[in-house]
């Protein structure tokens, strides 16, 4: 069965690149544009992994990764912040207060992202 991922990112061309990209190496992808929708689906179960964006409209990723560490339960989503943020504060922040497992800044190598991915869902 394919890990599922979901891609919570305001903007449609950055949900649209991780898409083809991660559905072409056989993953099977949610999207979110902002963090309500994200908590919404995350509620509805399965997600292995989450690529969150911090600065999105209602509730942004600072919020939603908050909300997925504070409610676990025997399943631990993994965190990927994808964000324009990159102060040594920010990627302190996501990290290491937050529980974020890795922190990746736009602009990105997509194929970094890719094989990151990979390795933090043992596919590698």
């Amino acid at each position: 069965m394919a890990k599922r991922i979901l891609v919570v990112d305001d903007d449609a061309s950055i949900r649209t690149l991780l898409t083809a990209n991660l559905s072409a190496d056989g993953y099977d992808i949610v999207t979110a544009v902002n963090g309500v929708e994200a908590m919404s689906k995350l509620a509805e179960g399965g997600i292995d992994l989450v690529i969150l964006d911090i600065m999105m409209p209602q509730k942004d990723g600072w919020e939603v990764c908050k909300t997925i560490r504070d409610s676990e339960d025997d399943h631990r989503q993994k965190i990927i912040m994808l964000t324009a943020r990159d102060t040594p504060r920010d990627k302190m922040v996501g990290k290491g207060l937050l529980g974020a497992d890795e922190y990746v800044t736009k602009p990105f190598d997509i194929d970094d992202l890719m094989t990151l991915v990979a390795r933090m869902l043992g596919d590698e």
